[in-house]
């Protein structure tokens, strides 16, 4: 019998792209003027919102911001220890280029798996990551891993999101139009 382990809650995106100093001039320009932002920036668009950098559940102050369940039958995750330090992705480190930073957070994420035969808690890995963004403020995450099921991206309502420039110097220009 197929049974469906899901995991929901409170998600987490964030891709960032190195850009050009023509390309920095271009968001510049397109955040200022009242045209379509993204109508001559179609590429750099593209390549911001292709695969993100990080994504997975929420955990702030050490909690969690999501639940698992196995069809309806919720799984305790109050095992789970996050003072332990999380692998961090990407350190702080003197930026060379600028950078177009782009962070969405959603809630009623669902990601889910088929599973065969009965679920067993042993083989649910649950990964923390500290993600460093290239204005050096961290973000965590937790991703889901079931031995080697893959998990299907269901669907989520977006909170809100956030469109930024970090300069080489790390000063910030939000792009409140992108």
């Amino acid at each position: 019998m197929t049974k469906t382990l899901y995991v929901t809650g409170k998600m987490y995106e964030a891709n960032t792209v190195s850009i050009t100093d023509a390309e920095l001039v271009s968001l510049l320009t397109a955040e200022q003027s009242d045209g379509e932002f993204w109508e001559s920036l179609e590429e750099l668009h593209d390549r911001l919102m292709g695969d993100s950098v990080v994504n997975g559940f929420r955990v702030s102050e050490e909690i969690t911001r999501f639940r698992a369940s196995v069809d309806d039958d919720e799984i305790s995750l109050s095992d789970l220890d996050f003072n332990q330090p999380m692998t961090p992705l990407g350190e702080p480190t003197k930026a060379t280029s600028n950078s177009l930073v782009f962070e969405k957070w959603s809630e009623r994420g669902c990601l889910s798996c088929s599973l065969e035969g009965e679920f067993d808690r042993e083989k649910l890995d649950l990964s923390a990551t500290k993600y460093t963004l290239p204005s050096g403020e961290y973000r965590y995450v937790v991703e889901p891993y079931y031995e080697d099921h893959d998990f299907v991206f269901g669907d989520s309502w977006t909170e809100d999101s956030r469109t930024y420039i970090v300069m080489k110097d790390g000063y910030l220009i939000d792009l409140n139009r992108a």
